[in-house]
């Protein structure tokens, strides 16, 4: 009756164990991708850092201009091949 008992008792903390055992696990699962997501995030502002530091500078404000069609004055303008 003694092995019985114990054995039920011991049946009954493993039932009582396995849920906040299966919760620690999901919250570290979601932990873990909360950390990729923000790793993921912060190397997207850093370039965004970057590209918004690099166009504030006269080179890359030029290099846009250019590209989207603009001259400066006195310039003439010509195309070459199709666009």
């Amino acid at each position: 009756m003694r092995k019985l008992i114990i054995i039920g008792v011991v049946a009954l903390l493993a039932v009582l164990f396995v849920q906040p055992i299966r919760a620690y696990r999901a919250a570290q699962s979601e932990l873990t991708t909360a950390r990729q997501q923000l790793d993921s995030a912060r190397v997207i502002k850093d370039r965004a850092v970057k590209e918004r530091d690099a166009l504030g500078t006269r080179e890359m404000l030029v290099r846009e201009a250019r590209r989207r069609g603009y001259i400066f004055p006195g310039e003439t303008p010509f195309s070459v091949g199709n666009r």
